[in-house]
């Protein structure tokens, strides 16, 4: 059972990523090639799911930060997330 007072899954994304200058940059660039936020989706995913960033393996820091984005996230998918509000937090509201 899912704890329904914790942060949603936007929450927790917005709360870590535009703060997290490992992969802020990338995601920046991500989020303004594509204002629809499925490549920042993409990326994201690929980060916390698949353990790449961009094509490179993460280190075993980066692995321990993406351990407690998942735990933070409670077995919710990424696909729930809101990624235009994601997006705007990087990158100002698109035009």
């Amino acid at each position: 059972m899912h704890d329904l007072d914790g942060p949603s899954p936007t929450e927790v994304v917005i709360s870590w990523l535009p703060h997290d200058a490992r992969f802020r940059d990338t995601a920046v660039r991500h989020a303004v090639s594509d204002p629809t936020g499925r490549r920042l989706y993409a990326y994201v995913h690929n980060l916390v799911n698949q353990a790449n960033d961009d094509g490179r393996a993460l280190s075993a820091f980066d692995l321990r930060t993406m351990g407690a984005v998942r735990e933070d996230l409670d077995r919710r998918s990424l696909a729930s997330v809101d990624w235009r509000r994601v997006r705007d937090k990087l990158a100002g509201p698109a035009r």
